[in-house]
């Protein structure tokens, strides 16, 4: 376990407390990072100019249209 591996002398209590609070803090930090990704990137990107595509329409590409 790294809590092992980080102080080679630590009480294994301590180095599941040290595992388990890693793996959570590692699931929200992923979890808040695939929203936010998610969030920016919306339904996706328009394959000519590059925009944002919101409603199913490019805002840039529409308006020349």
């Amino acid at each position: 376990m790294i809590g092992m591996m980080a102080l080679p002398n630590i009480q294994p209590i301590y180095a599941v407390t040290i595992a388990i609070v890693i793996y959570f803090g590692v699931r929200v930090f992923v979890g808040r990072r695939k929203k936010q990704i998610q969030k920016s990137v919306g339904e996706g990107a328009c394959a000519v100019c590059g925009q944002r595509i919101i409603k199913n329409k490019c805002p840039n590409c529409d308006k020349t249209n």
